[in-house]
């Protein structure tokens, strides 16, 4: 019958964990966009079906503070009722436990539960950091400015997207070091300005895990 979920398609149920970050609603629109734009093909054009889309996008998407609330009733209570995890941007470093929270217990955890983990920015330095890679200072910090990004396996989270798009970074942090259970998936190319002055820029933009479901 309509409104079931055979009527209406799968579509994962994805937590955000936020690491108190504005960015983080940035992803959350684009999330709820995508499960919207699957609802929207299953249901009609009236307001009872319009309506319905809204609600189950919506739900499809479960967004927490880092720490909002302990480790076990994230692992008990709420992985058990969601497909995936996206692990927001935020401020600090992946090495302080009070500015990750939670989220590198589930990166840790995808060990035993394989829940597939996209981290973003920070949490894509706490993959990093959790899995043997260093991270530091970039050697130059950059904060608005663009970049060519070069893909280097785009077998996967790059899938479909060109070597060579131009991408608007953000950060102070980078990985510098990977370790042999990962592998780098893009890189950024070319120059960005520093003190006056244009510096070469090839800092680490995307990774995978070798064998686990995890992404930077």
């Amino acid at each position: 019958m309509p409104g079931t979920n055979e009527a209406w398609g799968w579509h994962p149920r994805t937590l955000v964990v936020d690491n108190y970050d504005s960015y983080t609603y940035n992803l959350v629109a684009l999330l709820t966009d995508a499960a919207r734009a699957h609802y929207s093909s299953f249901g009609g054009s009236g307001e009872a079906s319009i309506e319905e889309t809204e609600r189950r996008a919506q739900e499809h998407i479960i967004v927490i503070r880092n720490d909002e609330y302990s480790w076990e009733t994230v692992r008990d209570s709420i992985l058990p009722h969601v497909d995936n995890v996206v692990i927001s941007p935020g401020p600090g470093t992946p090495a302080r436990r009070e500015d990750v929270g939670v989220g590198r217990d589930i990166i840790a955890h995808t060990q035993r539960d394989g829940h597939p983990v996209l981290g973003v920015c920070l949490g894509h330095q706490m993959i990093a950091h959790e899995y043997g890679a260093k991270v530091d200072q970039s050697v130059v910090p950059v904060h608005g400015q663009t970049s060519s990004i070069d893909v280097l396996d785009d077998s996967c989270l790059f899938h479909g997207i060109p070597s060579g798009f131009c991408a608007v970074r953000y950060h102070s942090l980078t990985v510098t070091h990977m370790s042999s259970s990962l592998r780098v998936l893009a890189r950024a190319a070319g120059t960005v300005e520093h003190a006056g002055r244009m510096v070469a820029s090839t800092d680490i933009m995307g990774i995978r895990h070798n064998t686990l479901p995890l992404w930077g």
